[in-house]
């Protein structure tokens, strides 16, 4: 039986839209009709997918709960169209019930789930279908499933790791910058203008706070519309592979900037390729699978180069060595795996280090950032203050004699 996507009206003449099992669309119609619904439109799932799949994507988290789910069914020797049935009704996301219902539908033509899955190219990442058609041949598809939910809540934790430790401060910039901001345009003229009837000489400070508030409010709109085309300049301009490439070559060159990449890239590249060798995936298909979940397009290119290496004989370990861009203790975990005959062990392990050694550079990096950055904006807010103050404190002394 196939799944269909409807819209339909109840007798009261309320939209009612779901899902529905069915032989054929006429049949579908049917059904529709004896639950005392009238059909508006009635589409396949599959064909319903196909239509959205480049509008729409899937939250990692949901892909994360629906191999979870699937993997336990699949343990617990549920048929895999019925096990898909399930974690189609168990999703709460609509586009990827829509997806999963799909790939029943492709399971039920005859295609395997390794086949169903690299037709949604823009939902499922390359190594999805490697490890399931891995599984499939092993006969350890529950086995590999766990893995796949296991290996992407990792890449979520990681990645929610380091939007937790890039927010925090990007918020904080912004809220002193507009607080700073607002002062500088709206308080400090009104503020200085009392003095204007004086006749005094202004402190260096102060003058210095008029200078720069006389500019935002003259040229401050300007600059900031510059700043968002020249952004916006600069993000075309290195929209092309080879800038992209020279610029993300550069990133790795900076000084604490550089060092997070690197490990970033080697845990996942590692990460990847120990997953893939654990579920009997070739290594020379899991290389070719894992260069491509880089984001670092310098290094990418750098291990596309290293797997050629491979391929023509050499060993793994020896080949990402002469790239000289892979920390050292990593490589020798590696080398020592190579040896054991536990590559996929080897791997794993050198991931975790690299991921412990990543989440304490972000510690260390988030404490000392959070406090400097309160100095400097506190040392500007302190500023404003004094330019505000010393004329006060002036005039007073003026007034005192």
């Amino acid at each position: 039986m196939a799944s269909f996507e409807y819209l339909a009206l109840t007798p009261q003449g309320r939209k009612d839209k779901g899902f529905i099992e069915a032989d054929s669309a006429r049949h579908a119609r049917q059904r529709l009709r004896e639950q005392g619904l009238r059909p508006v439109e009635l589409n396949l799932a599959q064909q319903k997918q196909r239509r959205f799949t480049l509008q729409r994507t899937v939250p990692a988290s949901e892909l994360s709960l629906f191999t979870r789910h699937l993997s336990a069914l699949v343990q617990s020797a549920v048929p895999l169209e019925e096990a898909l049935a399930a974690c189609a009704r168990q999703c709460n996301h609509h586009h990827l019930k829509t997806i999963i219902l799909a790939l029943r539908n492709q399971v039920l033509e005859g295609h395997s789930l390794s086949a169903a899955l690299q037709s949604q190219p823009g939902v499922f990442a390359e190594i999805y279908p490697a490890l399931v058609a891995a599984g499939e041949q092993s006969g350890n598809l529950a086995q590999v499933l766990t893995q796949l939910a296991h290996y992407n809540e990792k890449r979520q934790r990681l990645k929610s790791q380091l939007l937790q430790a890039a927010i925090y401060p990007l918020v904080l910039a912004l809220v002193a910058s507009g607080v700073i901001a607002l002062l500088m345009v709206y308080v400090i003229p009104k503020v200085v203008a009392q003095f204007e009837h004086s006749q005094q000489t202004l402190p260096w400070l102060t003058q210095l706070m008029i200078t720069i508030s006389e500019g935002l409010q003259q040229y401050g709109l300007t600059g900031l519309v510059g700043l968002l085309l020249s952004l916006a300049l600069l993000r075309r301009l290195f929209q092309h592979t080879e800038r992209r490439r020279w610029l993300h070559h550069k990133q790795l060159h900076l000084p604490v900037m550089g060092r997070v990449l690197v490990r970033l890239e080697t845990a996942r590249l590692f990460g990847t390729l120990s997953i893939m060798s654990q579920s009997g995936v070739p290594l020379m298909d899991a290389l070719q699978t894992a260069h491509g979940t880089l984001t670092n397009q310098y290094i990418r290119q750098q291990v596309i180069q290293a797997t050629e290496q491979v391929r023509e004989g050499s060993n793994l370990s020896s080949a990402l060595e002469q790239l000289q861009l892979f920390p050292p203790v990593a490589i020798y975990m590696l080398a020592n795996g190579e040896h054991s005959g536990e590559l996929g062990l080897a791997l794993g392990r050198a991931a975790t280090q690299q991921e412990d050694e990543l989440n304490g550079q972000i510690s260390i990096a988030t404490s000392l950032l959070e406090p400097l950055m309160i100095v400097i904006f506190g040392a500007v807010v302190l500023a404003i203050v004094l330019a505000i103050m010393l004329p006060i404190l002036q005039l007073n002394t003026i007034s005192g004699f």
